[in-house]
């Protein structure tokens, strides 16, 4: 099996903080894209995060919306991670369950069609 290609190439962050700081707003709104956890991963995001939060009061506009766009997706992805957690105890019980009654064997599947048509039998020779 091949290696797995990542969509983004993860920056290198000694070249996004020295973007931080030049007067180039584009430049230093695509510095702070690049802290993006979707990018970077947690780690980059979590030792970073002091100077989005710097850049979400810089005076371009361009900058503090792409520093919003980081804690945008930082939200989403802790809340999807959140939710993936609290439903991992249900799916559990689930697969547990369909796994005792849905998927039997097939010595278990004609023993359970012998044991109905015995007891459909008996019903018919009850009632006669």
């Amino acid at each position: 099996m091949g290696k797995k290609i990542r969509r983004w190439a993860r920056p290198d962050i000694n070249d996004v903080v020295g973007d931080l700081q030049v007067s180039d707003e584009v430049r230093r709104g695509d510095a702070v894209r690049a802290f993006c956890p979707c990018h970077a991963g947690w780690e980059v995001f979590e030792q970073h995060v002091s100077e989005v939060i710097r850049l979400l009061k810089d005076r371009s506009p361009v900058v503090r919306a792409q520093a919003l766009h980081v804690f945008d997706e930082a939200a989403r992805m802790q809340q999807a991670g959140d939710l993936r957690d609290s439903l991992e105890p249900g799916e559990a019980m689930l697969d547990e369950k369909r796994a005792c009654s849905r998927f039997r064997s097939m010595e278990e599947r004609i023993e359970a069609r012998r044991d109905r048509e015995i007891r459909k039998r008996k019903v018919r020779h009850v009632r006669f």
